[in-house]
């Protein structure tokens, strides 16, 4: 999946499943996948349905988020209308990713 196809991917999910006018994942879906369904007890996101969810910025934006191997990574923060698309190999921690996350809301809140 190219970096652009995961940022269409994310822009599906802001739009609640329209694409180009035509609703082509039900809403409903689309808003229980990207809710919280699990709390986990350890970590820093928990999880919908195949989208994890948490919050950014100072402003806590509600957010939901693919996370695939090796730093591949689609965020979406609907209050914001964002949609952040990022390709990677890092094999570290992914708190990196939450850093700059919280930049960019931060930029956006200004």
């Amino acid at each position: 999946m190219s970096l652009q196809d995961m940022a269409k991917f994310g822009q599906l999910f802001l739009q609640g499943g329209v694409w180009e006018g035509k609703q082509v994942i039900p809403k409903g879906w689309v808003e229980d996948s990207t809710a919280l369904q699990f709390k986990r007890n350890t970590g820093s996101a928990d999880y919908g349905y195949q989208w994890w969810v948490r919050t950014f910025g100072a402003g806590q934006y509600p957010a939901f988020f693919a996370q695939g191997h090796f730093g591949q990574y689609i965020f979406v923060v609907p209050a914001l209308e964002l949609v952040v698309a990022v390709t990677s190999h890092h094999t570290g921690s992914s708190s990196m990713y939450w850093r700059l996350m919280n930049d960019i809301v931060a930029g956006c809140e200004t």
